[in-house]
């Protein structure tokens, strides 16, 4: 059963914390900025990004003209190295560029009081959320301290300015740290959907816009969040997980989502989070009364350059290069948990106190699925994630 809640607790005010002689030199392959020699498979990757693809007339017109992409069923690889791809692939661009983004600069008091949309006289409250995120930090330092050891605060990496503004009108309360993240919460209705959470969660299909109440679906719920994210720039989200609770008459969704940039996802967090990475990602409670919280990190970005557009690579040549990695044995994988979902997103990389989005294909498992499989092998080995360079096809992440 899924976890309780772990967010339930979550404080509204965003503090960026977390609990060979003579002979000729080998070519080399450039990963991550360490050289190794370059080898077949390397040779294997550059040929199949490079050739050309037949394609007939009439499948052709079908890519062009289908909004729904295509389901794909493939097992890749070999023995006892194999992956099974159960996937709907979508329609992609043919090409895409990357982008260099950073602190959403027209942010300011104005757009997070629209952001409130008060219902009463608005205060400003900055200075004792302050007071209140640093006596929180000496008391977590202080229990450090006692228990011997090192600091358990974990600064989040981003790219806002440092700066923090909070308005309430004595029940909803706006924050915006930064430039690039911030929070709402509408404290009545959040203390109604408290009361609800007591009973267990539903977890939906995000793939399915009619899951959850007919009165009040998860694409009901999502149309109301991108209506209120709408205001600080965010036009459009994608759901990574979503939960339904219905207790009393009242109806609400717990929503993990990253923002959309241009019609592609930001790529999602699954499992480990790298600290020293920088995730864009969302957590909200909606409910047919309204949005009852938000939270959202380095979600609130200026789009500062784009680089020449390049070729997207097709799904047909990303399982080509699958097979590829599979035979070199840089994928271990196994076929008895599908991969179920296969999209284009954009990577994120923090460089130069910007941050770079660039096409990445993700593949991967459902995690529940991949949880209980590893629960009943007592193995974890086997590959579930997999981020793919659209472009040059190396794998960029796998977990």
């Amino acid at each position: 059963m899924r976890r309780k809640l772990v967010r339930i607790l979550m404080p509204l005010f965003m503090a960026a914390v977390l609990l060979a002689g003579c002979q000729k030199a080998p070519e080399t392959a450039d990963d991550d900025e360490i050289l190794r020699a370059k080898g077949s498979s390397d040779d294997a990757v550059e040929a199949i990004v490079n050739e050309e693809e037949g394609i007939d007339a009439d499948r052709a017109k079908e890519k062009e003209t289908s909004k729904s992409g295509e389901a794909v069923s493939a097992v890749l690889g070999a023995d006892g190295n194999r992956m099974r791809i159960e996937a709907e692939i979508p329609v992609v661009p043919e090409e895409l560029s990357t982008l260099t983004m950073q602190m959403d600069s027209r942010l300011d008091g104005e757009a997070l009081r629209d952001f409130l949309d008060p219902q009463g006289e608005v205060k400003d409250y900055t200075e004792q959320l302050l007071a209140e995120e640093e006596a929180e930090r000496q008391r977590v330092a202080e229990i450090d301290e006692k228990l011997g050891e090192g600091s358990s605060i974990v600064e989040i990496p981003g790219v806002g300015d440092g700066s923090c503004l909070a308005l309430t009108d004595g029940n909803r309360k706006a924050v915006l740290w930064g430039k690039t993240s911030g929070s709402y919460m509408d404290v009545s209705l959040k203390e109604k959907c408290l009361a609800a959470a007591k009973d267990a969660a539903q977890e939906l299909d995000v793939k399915e816009e009619n899951e959850g109440d007919a009165s009040f679906s998860l694409q009901d719920a999502k149309t109301l969040l991108v209506q209120k994210l709408s205001v600080l720039g965010v036009g459009d989200i994608y759901l990574s997980e979503a939960y339904f609770y219905e207790t009393d008459g009242l109806i609400f969704y717990e929503l993990q989502f990253a923002p959309v940039v241009d019609g592609i996802p930001i790529a999602c967090s699954f499992g480990y989070q790298d600290a020293s990475r920088v995730y864009p990602n969302g957590y909200a409670w909606v409910s047919a009364e309204g949005v009852a919280e938000i939270s959202l990190w380095n979600c609130l970005m200026e789009q500062v350059s784009a680089a020449e557009k390049e070729k997207i690579l097709s799904f047909d040549k990303v399982q080509k290069l699958l097979e590829t990695y599979l035979k070199d044995g840089s994928l271990q994988c196994v076929e008895d948990v599908p991969f179920s979902t296969a999209e284009l997103v954009y990577g994120v990389e923090l460089k130069d106190g910007k941050l770079e989005f660039s096409p990445v294909w993700s593949v991967h498992m459902d995690l529940g699925e991949y949880v209980e499989y590893a629960g009943q092998t007592g193995s974890s080995d086997p590959v579930w994630n997999i981020y793919m360079d659209a472009v040059t096809g190396e794998l960029v992440e796998v977990q």
